[in-house]
């Protein structure tokens, strides 16, 4: 290795560790406007992501509990016989969702309030 490629390199990482508290900044600005979105067969509920929050979704086989927490979603509770909607994990992502088929709920994470669908079928 040159001196000239250590000193690239030693500017690479200057310049990624001066990017990450920008991007840490963005991410938590992206968390306040985001909402999560939970549709089931009882209704919709919207919340914002940066709100920890606890909700009891009533689904066709049973309750789902779907948590809010440090500006992320997961299901922690189920009926459902296979769980692999507990087993997704937490999402933060817009655009991210969670599936419990077998209770009809469906988690989505949004941009601000909009919940604009590209197609419904029935």
């Amino acid at each position: 290795m040159t001196k000239a490629d250590r000193l690239l390199a030693a500017a690479l990482v200057c310049v990624a560790l001066a990017a990450s508290p920008v991007a840490g900044a963005r991410g938590a600005e992206k968390a306040r406007s985001s909402t999560v979105v939970v549709r089931g067969p009882s209704g919709t509920v919207r919340a914002p992501l940066d709100r920890n929050r606890t909700y009891r979704i009533q689904g066709l086989r049973g309750t789902v509990v779907v948590v809010v927490e440090d500006c992320s979603v997961r299901v922690a509770e189920s009926s459902c016989r296979d769980r692999l909607c507990i087993r997704t994990g937490r999402v933060d992502g817009v655009g991210e969702a969670i599936a419990c088929v077998p209770n009809g709920v469906i988690v989505t994470i949004v941009e601000g309030g909009r919940d604009d669908l590209d197609a419904v079928v029935r």
